[in-house]
Parts: C-alpha cells; structure tokens; sequence
C-alpha cells in the first residue's frame, strides 16, 4: 500500500502581497530618511556656511564695510537655508539704503545691491529728507553743498517736500534760491531766500501768495533798489515790505505808506 502524498497549502495571497510591498516600501523608508539628512546637512550652516559677502554697484554716503558687516549679522542659516528677505530687510533699515536685493552665488557667497538714498535737502538739525519725502538719519550728516534746510513734522515731509519743488522752482523764475523752509506746528510757511530774505506766507494759499511776490519782485528791483529784509503775505489784497536799516534810509517813501521802515504796497 503506497502512502498517501500529503497536499501542500494554498499560498496566502495577502501574504504574498504584503512581501511584495515590503521591499519598495523599506526602499522608500530609505529615501526619506537620506532626504530628511541631507536637508538637515545643507540646513546646517557649519556643513555649507556663507563665507563671502560682496557688495555691488555705485555707493557714495554708504559704508561698504558697514554693509557686508551688517549682511553678516543677518545671516540666520546655510548657503542654501538663509533667509534672503530678512536679510534684505535688514539692510532697508540702514539710513542710508532706499532698497536692496540679495542674491546666492555658488558655493558660498552672496551678492548684495543697494540702492542709495538721493538726499533732497536737510531735515531739521539731525537728517536728510530725499525726493520722495522720506525722512533719515545717518549717523554723521554728511556735509553736502548746495542743499536747502527744512524743518517740519516728520509725518508732514511728503507734503512739504512737494510745496518746496514747487516754490524752489517758482523763486527760480527771478534769480532766487531757497536755501530755509519752516513749516511750524500750526502749519504755517516761512522761507529764506539766498539774499537773506524773510518770505512769510502764513497758513493759507501759500502758493498764490508766493505767486504774487514773485510777480513784483522785479519792481522792488528795479524801482526801489532795495534788497529786503522780511515780506509778509499774509494779506489778501497786497503785502508788507521790511526794509534793511541802510537802504531804509537811502529811499523816499510817500509818509502814508511807510511806517518804521515797513513799506504796504497792493496787490496786482
């Protein structure tokens, strides 16, 4: 009598499976684990450091070793993990920078390019108000020719900025320069020409007023030939003339119309 053969068990098919997935997925496991090191090594900034900081372009008022130091401070990372916005924040907060972009350079550095603040005039005793009206103030004013002075309210030097474009270009048109502009807190105008001529407009209409000083500038020119000393245009209808002490006394004036040397003349 033979033996009987024994049957052998079907295979599991769930088993099956799962020994087919196991591989890729011990595979993957693998991948993911090397990816995550590899991140944390170029996240490391011992392992892929910034070693040079360069600076590009023109820079006149700016410090070049001031800003890559200050590029350096700001550093928070890798080659490749540093935050370049905060950095370029960072440098937008130096007095002297309008704006920046960084830039990476393999394998270690990164490019710096400012854009300079173009001073328009002084503000006040301590800053320098550009073109645009934004007020800052550097550590050591530079001492620049030819720029006028202004004083105001910070949050007033968008406006005033643009009033005195306009009135420099104004005074222009008869020969005078600007070089004082006093806007107080009641926001009233007072200027400085570069003869030394107190111009007072007052509050209101200021433009109009200087408008009407300069239409007979000339005639105080030509007719009186006296350089004066303050104008007050804080009238409707005309203005006052204060004289300087010598020419006061080198002119006739009609008796109703001069007073301690204030000379009222109408408006046009």
């Amino acid at each position: 009598m033979t033996r009987k053969s024994r049957q052998q068990p079907a295979p599991n098919p769930w088993l099956q499976r799962g020994r087919k997935l196991m591989w890729p997925l011990l595979l993957t496991l693998m991948l993911v684990g090397g990816l995550g090191l590899l991140i944390h090594q170029m996240n490391d900034p011992q392992v892929l450091p910034v070693r040079v900081v360069g600076v590009d372009g023109e820079i006149t008022y700016l410090d070049r070793q001031r800003l890559e130091a200050a590029v350096a401070e700001a550093v928070d990372g890798s080659f490749f993990s540093v935050n370049l916005d905060h950095i370029r924040a960072k440098l937008e907060q130096l007095p002297w920078v309008e704006s920046a972009s960084v830039r990476r350079v393999w394998p270690d550095t990164l490019r710096v390019r400012v854009v300079e603040q173009v001073p328009l005039a002084y503000w006040g005793n301590d800053g320098l108000v550009s073109q645009r009206g934004e007020v800052f103030r550097p550590a050591k004013l530079p001492k620049i020719d030819g720029l006028a002075k202004l004083v105001g309210d910070d949050a007033s030097a968008p406006r005033i900025t643009r009033e005195y474009l306009r009135m420099r270009s104004l005074l222009e048109t008869v020969g005078l320069g600007l070089e004082h502009v006093w806007v107080d807190a009641r926001q009233a105008w007072r200027l400085q020409t570069d003869n030394d001529v107190s111009i007072i407009l007052g509050r209101r209409d200021v433009m109009p007023r200087l408008t009407r000083f300069v239409q007979l500038y000339p005639y105080l020119q030509q007719q009186m030939k006296q350089v004066p000393e303050a104008v007050d245009l804080r009238y409707t209808n005309g203005f006052t003339v204060r004289w300087r002490e010598a020419d006061a006394a080198q002119v006739n004036f009609d008796s109703r119309s001069r007073e301690q040397g204030v000379t009222r003349i109408a408006g046009i």
